[in-house]
């Protein structure tokens, strides 16, 4: 069927950025086709959300896909060229309506909640690639919230936040349900906004600066409840963001971490599960297309741009996708030996963004902070070993 459609015609070399991973875009195509043949037709969202990819080198496949005639474009709607027939159980017809698959439900009493993350995250300073930085919209915010508190891993609970550039903790800081919420992040814009807005509305959160290739303090050690990290989502970062958090949960079994990895743009990679079966952690939960990443528009060129508007995807601030992952600690939970460097930790944006600071929303800047400026110092110099 692939090649009848033709999809062996697509040029994937203008698709991908400077010739990455064009074997997981090859992949993606014939799932596009199967994806619009069991539903008619579908949107740019639908497909990044239930399919897979980025917006950048989505927007490009399709148009790919249109101009070699597989693809119609009509009604800011993607239908096959040549269409077999109606399905009879299009997955758009199964799907629950009220929680978008995700479990919870959060237009009843969570909609005030989201209301005021809608103002809050204005706030928010550029993201950073030297970070990795790369938020996710209010609605994943208060999901992220709510189903904490359906799980019972929020109410009256010690909660740890191992990097918050999304501003979940002062979501968690307004149900009033969490006994205590602590912070920690390498970026000082982070936990200086965090300490201003709880300030404001008098939320009891504490802020700790922290390169997490340090040892954590003392006191925080074997302290919490309940963990929420969303590093960068490769393997060795995904392991150490783990292991901190093991490190901070009380020695106890049923104390819950959650954690987001399965970017739709990226291939799975089951490597970072056998670390988690090695610590003797339960996977509990996971649950597809929970996180939703805001798209960073310094990233897009003009050529994007314009396809974005062509094909109805501009207006959505929707970049990719990825999984929520809950598990929950055993009595023979343990930490593993992880010897990692700051080079471990960097994804490819980081390394970019290193190479060319123009490409990042944040160095690209006239006036860089201070804070910043010595994080590529230190990132550049890559000499620390744990």
């Amino acid at each position: 069927m692939v090649k009848k459609i033709g999809l062996q015609n697509i040029d994937y070399s203008k698709v991908v950025d400077h010739g990455t991973n064009p074997s997981f875009y090859r992949q993606l195509s014939p799932k596009i086709i199967q994806y619009i043949e069991n539903n008619e037709s579908v949107s740019f969202q639908e497909i990044i959300k239930y399919v897979g990819g980025g917006e950048r080198r989505i927007i490009r496949l399709l148009d790919q896909m249109v101009q070699k005639k597989m693809l119609i474009y009509q009604s800011s709607r993607f239908h096959l060229s040549k269409q077999k027939g109606k399905c009879p159980y299009a997955i758009s017809d199964i799907r629950c309506p009220a929680c978008d698959s995700k479990i919870v439900y959060i237009d009843g009493k969570m909609k005030a909640l989201l209301e005021f993350m809608n103002n809050v995250v204005r706030a928010r300073p550029k993201s950073t690639f030297i970070f990795d930085q790369r938020p996710v919209n209010p609605e994943t915010i208060v999901r992220r919230v709510a189903y904490a508190i359906w799980r019972g891993d929020l109410q009256n609970k010690k909660i740890v936040l191992l990097g918050d550039d999304d501003l979940t903790s002062i979501a968690i800081a307004k149900t009033g349900m969490a006994k205590e919420i602590v912070v920690f992040d390498i970026d000082t814009r982070i936990t200086d906004l965090i300490k201003s807005i709880s300030e404001k509305y008098n939320f009891k959160i504490q802020t700790v600066k922290y390169d997490l290739l340090r040892d954590i303090p003392n006191r925080y050690t074997n302290y919490f409840d309940t963990f929420i990290t969303d590093p960068t989502p490769t393997v060795k970062p995904l392991s150490l963001f783990t292991i901190r958090g093991l490190e901070m949960l009380q020695k106890q079994p049923g104390k819950a971490g959650y954690i987001s990895l399965y970017p739709s743009h990226m291939e799975l990679d089951i490597d970072f599960q056998k670390n988690l079966s090695e610590m003797n952690l339960l996977i509990t939960d996971q649950i597809p297309f929970f996180n939703q990443y805001e798209i960073v528009y310094h990233t897009l060129t003009p050529a994007d741009i314009e396809l974005m508007k062509k094909y109805g995807a501009y207006k959505k601030s929707i970049s990719f996708y990825e999984y929520l992952m809950r598990i929950e600690t055993t009595d023979t939970s343990r930490l593993i030996d992880l010897r990692l460097s700051s080079a471990d930790l960097m994804g490819k944006a980081t390394l970019k963004a290193l190479k060319d600071p123009m490409s990042d929303p944040v160095l690209s800047q006239k006036n860089v902070p201070i804070s910043i400026k010595k994080a590529v110092d230190n990132l550049k110099r890559n000499s620390r070993i744990i």
